[in-house]
């Protein structure tokens, strides 16, 4: 997918504001090119009825510098933050064009291309392509497994996020969407805010939630972070999870 199309699909960010030339430079050779000029000529803002904004890499550098440290194999600096959600995931692009998700609350730090890389071909593979009007290659799974390699679409990720109707399908634990009552009850976010999650809380309920600053949602990330990340074991995918501590050993 290319800028043009996720334009013509979402439109301009709403509330928009000009990206500053310091920024741009912080940004520079960490995202693709033409995420950069997106931001020059439409600036940064909202998208999802304030459930996703946009960003530069800067409004989360100094807390990845911190946090991501000690995480085997990640260098801090090779990851850039270019959207986040009003739950505070936040998106990352790695160099090598790889896509990383951060969850503020609970410091989770997901490498989502590893899983789409390891991932099984589907059992219902030849179902998929008849449900699709295609014919069935002979060589269908193949194909899909070189499929996998292909490298991320940082335009397709931020079309699926910036989806109104991803926000609708997150629930609370009685079974109540979530976002709306937490706008109800907290107010509308503004920019650098988003929707803070008490880390003591077990049920996850609108009570249990705070309106706070990135700052501040950053100043309370827990000092362990959860490392999630797949491998390919004997053609299976294996997920495998590790807690680093901020500043410390494993």
């Amino acid at each position: 997918m290319s800028s043009a199309e996720f334009l013509e699909a979402r439109g301009k960010p709403r509330n928009a504001r000009p990206v500053s030339e310091a920024e741009m430079q912080a940004a520079e050779g960490r995202l693709p090119g033409d995420v950069l000029d997106f931001w020059r000529a439409n600036g940064i803002g909202h998208y999802a009825n304030k459930n996703y904004w946009l960003c530069t890499p800067a409004l989360f550098d100094g807390l990845f510098r911190d946090s991501l440290a000690h995480v085997p194999g990640l260098r801090p600096e090779d990851l850039a933050a270019f959207g986040y959600s009003s739950l505070g995931t936040i998106d990352l692009w790695h160099r090598e064009g790889r896509h990383f998700a951060f969850s503020l609350d609970v410091a989770l730090l997901m490498d989502l291309t590893s899983r789409t890389r390891t991932e099984a071909p589907p059992h219902d593979l030849d179902e998929l392509y008849r449900s699709a009007g295609m014919d069935v290659p002979e060589n269908a799974v193949e194909m899909f497994l070189e499929s996998r390699s292909r490298p991320e679409d940082i335009w397709m990720i931020l079309l699926n996020a910036t989806s109104a109707d991803t926000y609708r399908m997150i629930f609370d634990d009685n079974g109540r969407a979530l976002t709306p009552q937490l706008r109800r009850n907290l107010g509308e976010l503004s920019e650098d805010e988003v929707y803070f999650r008490n880390k003591d809380a077990i049920a996850n309920l609108v009570d249990h939630y705070e309106k706070l600053t990135i700052d501040a949602a950053s100043a309370r990330v827990p000092r362990e972070i959860f490392y999630s990340f797949a491998t390919e074991v004997s053609g299976a995918q294996h997920i495998v999870e590790q807690t680093i501590v901020v500043g410390g050993t494993q």
